[in-house]
C-alpha cells in the first residue's frame, strides 16, 4: 500500500521484478476474464437473444429446446431457465471475487497518468456495469425484456477489464520516467 500513497509514483518508476509480478498478475487477470467468457459462450449465444434464453428461458419443452442439447454444452433446465437458486449460486461468489480484482486493477490504474477523469470513469464503468452484470440476471428471470441490458452490462465489463489490463501494463514497459500524460508517449524526453 505504500507504492499507492505516493501520488507522483508512476508504474513506469518501478523496479523490474515488480514490474514482472504485476504483468504477471494483470495477465492471469486477463486469462480468467478470457476463460470465463468461453465457459458463457459454451453455454449461451453471445447475444441479447442468448442471454434471454440462458437466463429467462426459451420456453419450449426441454426435449425440443435449441439449447437444450446437454452434448452443446447445455442441459436441458435451459429451456425454463434459471432458478433463484441457480442464479444465487452463481452470483454468490461472483460478489466476493470480482471487486478485489476490480479494486487491485483500479490501483493499478491510479498508478498510471492518463487523466484522473478518465481513471474514475473507467473505474465508475467496471463496478456499475460489475453490479449490473450479476444484478440483472435476477431482474431477467421474471423481465425478458430486460436481456438486452443483461448483455450490455456484459459487454462494458469486458471492455472495463480490457482497459483496467491494457493502461496499466502499457504504462509498466512502455511508459517514461517524466511529468503528466505526456509521459507515456513517443515524443522528446523530459
Amino acid at each position: 500500500m505504500h507504492y499507492l500513497s505516493r501520488q507522483k509514483l508512476h508504474l513506469s518508476f518501478f523496479h523490474p521484478l515488480m514490474k514482472g509480478l504485476l504483468t504477471l498478475y494483470i495477465l492471469s487477470v486477463a486469462g480468467g476474464v478470457w476463460v470465463a467468457s468461453l465457459k458463457y459462450s459454451d453455454r449461451a449465444e453471445f447475444s441479447p437473444a442468448g442471454v434471454e434464453r440462458y437466463v429467462h428461458g426459451s420456453g419450449e419443452a426441454g426435449d425440443d429446446a435449441i439449447l437444450g442439447d446437454p452434448f452443446a454444452g447445455m442441459d436441458a433446465s435451459v429451456a425454463v431457465g434459471k432458478s433463484r437458486r441457480e442464479l444465487i449460486d452463481i452470483v454468490h461468489p461472483h460478489l466476493f471475487s470480482v471487486p478485489l480484482v476490480l479494486f487491485i486493477l483500479g490501483h493499478l490504474l491510479h498508478l498510471t497518468r492518463i487523466p484522473d477523469w478518465l481513471k474514475g470513469g473507467i473505474n465508475g464503468v467496471a463496478f456499475v456495469s460489475f453490479g449490473a452484470t450479476f444484478g440483472l440476471p435476477f431482474l431477467v428471470v421474471e423481465r425478458a425484456t430486460l436481456a438486452p441490458l443483461l448483455y450490455v452490462s456484459g459487454c462494458a465489463m469486458l471492455v472495463s477489464f480490457a482497459l483496467l489490463c491494457v493502461i496499466p501494463l502499457w504504462e509498466t514497459w512502455f511508459g517514461r520516467p517524466g511529468k503528466g500524460f505526456m509521459a507515456v508517449t513517443s515524443g522528446p524526453r523530459d
